[in-house]
């Protein structure tokens, strides 16, 4: 038995964390990859980093920035964070600050996101609009309370459930189906992540990456097709697991 690492926490554990911080943990993972999307908005919207005339550069008075720095720092900051709660508590012996600093960035990215009125935005409506000639997606905001299970689009009034937005915000963030080359390919070019044959081939036999599904083609051989998404997260669990093994800081 040991203490767990997270600071002010002094139950014993054969962890890196004790149970109730890994489901403190695990709870505000759930969100990061929901955050990570979203961010985008408020990223987009410029903002004054230095009041005018205080120096230090910043421009004329009242220059604005092409874009929200912090919330930029803040997604990337989010990218950090483990996947997983447990396999945090179990790999990583500093794993409290881990805890310490999502304590932090997720609840600042949820007030970039949300609002302060605990609003969650879901992105757009994306429902096929009746009428024309080429065929329109409803472009009205989605939000809601974070209690509410469904939301309205203020245009066009289709109702959505939350948690059906929610899978395809995640489908969004897995990418295309695609065979394993075509990820490589697509990775190395869109995300600048180089993964060899052999690493792929070696996290599909260790069980750490699954397929979506056979590709029937006319040879009557089936294809195993991934979502980039998922190799990215099993290529940068990989890396973080490798850098803490060899003591370097991510």
């Amino acid at each position: 038995m040991t203490t767990c690492t997270t600071e002010d926490c002094f139950r014993e554990t054969t962890l890196y964390l004790c149970t109730e911080c890994i489901v403190e943990l695990d709870g505000l993972l759930q969100d990061v990859g929901t955050l990570v999307l979203l961010l985008d908005g408020p990223i987009a919207r410029t903002s004054v980093t230095k009041n005018p005339g205080s120096g230090g550069g910043g421009g004329h008075a009242g220059s604005k920035p092409a874009i929200n720095l912090d919330a930029l720092l803040l997604k990337a900051w989010l990218r950090q964070l483990p996947a997983r709660a447990h396999a945090e508590a179990m790999d990583n012996p500093e794993a409290g600050r881990t805890l310490y600093m999502a304590r932090i960035w997720v609840p600042q990215a949820r007030d970039l996101v949300w609002g302060p009125e605990d609003k969650r935005v879901y992105g757009s409506c994306d429902e096929p609009i009746e009428g024309g000639d080429s065929p329109m997606l409803c472009d009205g905001r989605l939000t809601a309370r974070q209690e509410d299970d469904s939301v309205k689009c203020p245009d066009c009034g289709t109702v959505h459930y939350v948690q059906d937005l929610l899978a395809r915000l995640r489908d969004r963030a897995r990418g295309e189906p695609m065979t394993p080359r075509g990820v490589r390919e697509y990775l190395q070019q869109k995300a600048r992540v180089f993964i060899l044959k052999k690493d792929f081939e070696n996290w599909v036999h260790r069980g750490k990456l699954g397929y979506v599904l056979d590709r029937v083609n006319t040879t009557g051989n089936a294809q195993r097709i991934y979502y980039p998404g998922d190799v990215l997260e099993v290529h940068e669990d990989t890396r973080d697991w490798g850098m803490r093994r060899h003591g370097l800081k991510l």
